[in-house]
């Protein structure tokens, strides 16, 4: 190599040297004041915070106290002389071996976590000390960041500066949570074992030891299996740091655990199926916003210092509680193994135009905190409620009208190897039908036909747009076929709480508007921590949610929702029942609110002389007028693009003729309100005049005698009924055109109706899946 060249290496390495030395210096320099800039924004040290938890608060609608939540023990302080010898040291082997060796963090321990967290690249190892702990528990939030860590440290340092070790031990064992809402060793022995701290014995400790690191999972109320484990690898730890004798720990191992048993406590707040699920919405946020687990966010709630400002008016909840409790609202049931009333039920009513919830009541009787919510966490199947929003909502929005006439006459659907017919309630075909009357009756054949019309894909997206969360849309029982979506047969099903913000659709004028329990959640300070957030989306036009309000405002004037034909103020709403009356329900709304119903043994059982229309329906006739008692009274608005009422025909919804005045049933001309641009054009040609034979009732020939010839108007379908497998026709077909002439008087002449029936096709590609007959049975 030449001297130059050497020169030049030279150079070059001296250069290299160098930039690096400024790199690393750069990150020093970096490093440094990233920390410092965390150590700045870090919490204030405040020694009070490591005295007492804070109780939460919750609030109603016009922002007065409903309840305090605590622990259901109440954190109960104690000092560390009274505190077992064994249960210190068991915390000390398995949260921190070196407490009494380190100023606030274990650098060895820190050292060996990073190490594990490099190899893994993330989160796998903690080396939290008891001290960091504290500071976690009374100043910090849970998220894992290494701001969040920095921050740890820098607070745990000055506590070890302030704090002897026997203060910061007994400041962290009556600060650290044990699930089940107990804060602190000597709530904690009480919860678990019915004693006091000072009473617990080896193996007590240690299990107590063993719950903090999960309570969800190590809670021996939980996974008893799970703790005993956790126990066993505790006393281990004991003998390893020389705190007990193998001896003592295999004695310990041996005892029998036993139990205390919970306590009820669903009698510590008003309103507490709405308070449990407010509790569970804000659980569920601080989850998704802070990344806590689910027992530090119970934790937080409980002893937080919460304030949480909710969307309840209790004068309404109250009254629906009032009203679900009372067992002359319910059907003659039975008493289940569990010492529940059944059938039960579930009730919801929210501001459509806002999304609060008003009042939730999910059951006849609370039975404990937190426990079964049937309004929001019961799937049940809805029936011909269903129909409504899968069937007629996204039809009229394509362009039928509530005059759309459907022939209401059996058909027949492969479905695999089988053949499926649907079948109406009362077993009987009423003919050509408005959509309009279909609705109302609650007809399954009209509700089948339209759906096959405009299509499943098209039915699932306005059902998940009107906020139906759980279609099973996957897998050999699946919602993707006509008898789910059109008869609400659902493989899953839906909540009271769905049900009820389905409707708010139609009746906050085609918007969705998630519905919401709270309004905001702050801290003790007043610092906004939460605010819930809520889905909105326009689903259909006004036009559209108009046409459909006031179709289901006729279910209560003329149809199976009749017994709410008193109501003192507008309404509107639907029925359903489903097979063997396993699910009833009503979902109503006005101007002002709308309210779901459902009454139901919790496991699905046949109930008798009950129907939507029924028990249902009179639940939320007398919650809903208690809730009027102070509201105007107001119609639905009326939006632009409304045209009429325009008198149609009620056989085929076109413009009438005098045969449709005339027609031997008496009139078929109706008034029909229209969205601009679908009221009819064309006239009747369904009803037709043809010479009658009275003696065949066949179509007349020229060898009839006159004096039995009658001219008569009648009805002449495009496509010809088949007949059901039994025989039964529509009611209608008296009155539809003979296909024959008469075969009485003279030779048979060909029909003028030849036509070969031609509606019976196969249509759906799905495995079996039949459908449970959701007709309201009530129509009087």
């Amino acid at each position: 190599m030449s001297k130059t060249n050497k020169k030049k290496g030279k150079t070059f390495l001296k250069i290299s040297l160098l930039v690096m030395i400024v790199i690393f210096f750069a990150a020093v320099g970096s490093g440094i004041g990233l920390l410092a800039a965390y150590i700045k924004d870090a919490p204030e040290f405040d020694p009070e915070k490591l005295e007492t938890s804070e109780t939460s608060f919750v609030f109603d609608d016009n922002g007065q106290l409903i309840t305090k939540l605590h622990a259901e023990q109440n954190r109960i302080n104690v000092k560390l002389d009274v505190i077992p010898e064994d249960l210190i040291n068991a915390f000390i082997a398995i949260e921190d071996p070196r407490f009494k060796e380190h100023f606030g963090i274990d650098i060895r321990a820190a050292i060996g976590a990073l190490w594990a967290d490099i190899r893994h690249m993330g989160f796998v190892r903690g080396a939290s000390t008891i001290t960091q702990q504290l500071v976690k528990n009374a100043f910090l939030s849970p998220e894992k960041t290494i701001k969040r860590k920095v921050q740890e440290v820098w607070l745990a340092i000055q506590i070890e500066r302030k704090y002897t070790k026997e203060e910061i031990l007994e400041y962290y064992l009556n600060h650290i949570y044990f699930g089940h809402s107990a804060n602190g060793v000597q709530a904690a022995s009480q919860v678990y074992f019915g004693k006091d701290v000072q009473e617990l014995t080896l193996a007590e400790s240690a299990m107590l030891a063993g719950i903090t690191r999960n309570p969800g999972i190590y809670s021996p109320y939980i996974n008893f299996e799970k703790a005993k484990e956790r126990q066993e690898v505790i006393l281990n730890e004991m003998v390893k740091n020389n705190f007990i004798t193998k001896e003592e720990a295999q004695k310990a191992k041996e005892e029998k655990i036993k139990l205390a048993g919970l306590k009820d406590f669903s009698e510590r707040y008003k309103a507490p199926f709405f308070i449990d699920h407010v509790i569970r919405e804000v659980v569920k946020q601080l989850k998704e916003e802070y990344g806590m687990t689910n027992d530090e966010a119970f934790n937080k709630i409980y002893n937080g210092g919460l304030r949480i400002y909710t969307t309840v008016n209790m004068d309404i909840q109250q009254k629906a509680e009032e009203v679900m409790s009372n067992p002359e609202n319910y059907p003659e049931g039975l008493v289940d193994d569990k010492g529940n009333p059944q059938p039960q039920g579930a009730i919801v009513i929210i501001d459509h135009s806002t999304g609060h919830i008003k009042a939730l009541v999910g059951g006849r009787k609370h039975e404990k905190r937190l426990g079964l919510n049937r309004a929001t966490q019961s799937f049940r199947q809805p029936g011909s409620a269903f129909k409504p929003i899968t069937v007629y909502t996204p039809a009229i929005d394509m362009g039928y009208t509530a005059a759309t006439v459907i022939d209401d006459a059996p058909i027949f659907y492969k479905a695999g190897k089988e053949v499926w017919a649907p079948e109406n309630y009362n077993r009987k075909f009423n003919g050509l039908t408005t959509i309009r009357r279909a609705i109302e009756l609650s007809i399954n054949v009209v509700a089948v036909k339209v759906l096959d019309q405009i299509g499943i894909d098209r039915a699932i997206d306005y059902a998940q747009n009107m906020g139906i969360k759980n279609l099973v849309l996957e897998g050999r029982k699946n919602d993707r076929n006509l008898p789910s979506m059109a008869l609400g047969g659902l493989t899953k099903g839906v909540t009271p709480l769905e049900m009820a913000a389905a409707y708010g659709t139609l009746a906050n004028q085609g918007i969705y508007i998630e519905p919401i329990a709270f309004t905001k959640v702050t801290d003790k300070t007043g610092r906004v921590i939460l605010e819930p957030k809520q889905e909105k989306r326009v689903v259909v036009s006004e036009q559209t949610a108009y046409i459909m309000t006031d179709m289901l405002k006729g279910v209560i004037k003329r149809g199976t929702g009749w017994r709410l034909a008193d109501l003192p103020f507008p309404a509107a709403g639907k029925t359903g029942t489903t097979n063997d009356s396993k699910d009833i329900w009503f979902i109503g709304y006005t101007p002002h609110l709308v309210g779901a119903v459902w009454i139901g043994h919790d496991e699905p059982t046949k109930m008798v002389n009950v129907a939507g229309g029924k028990q249902p329906a009179l639940i939320w006739k007398q919650v809903m007028e208690y809730a009027h008692k102070n509201l105007p009274t107001q119609d639905f608005i009326k939006p632009d693009k409304i045209v009429g009422p325009i008198e149609v025909c009620s056989v085929s919804g076109k413009l009438p003729t005098e045969l449709c005045a005339n027609d031997p049933r008496g009139s078929k001309v109706i008034s029909e309100i229209f969205i601009k641009g679908t009221e009819p054009t064309d006239f009747c040609n369904t009803h037709v005049k043809k010479e009658i034979c009275i003696e065949s009732n066949l179509l007349a020939t020229k060898y009839c005698p006159s004096s039995s010839v009658k001219t008569k108007i009648m009805i002449q379908r495009k496509e010809p009924f088949i007949p059901a497998e039994d025989g039964r026709v529509p009611l209608d077909a008296p009155y539809e055109v003979p296909d024959e002439y008469c075969n009485i008087h003279g030779p048979i002449t060909e029909p003028i109706n030849n036509q070969e029936p031609t509606n019976l096709y196969e249509n759906i590609d799905q495995e079996d899946r039949f459908p449970e007959d959701s007709a309201d049975p009530d129509v009087q």
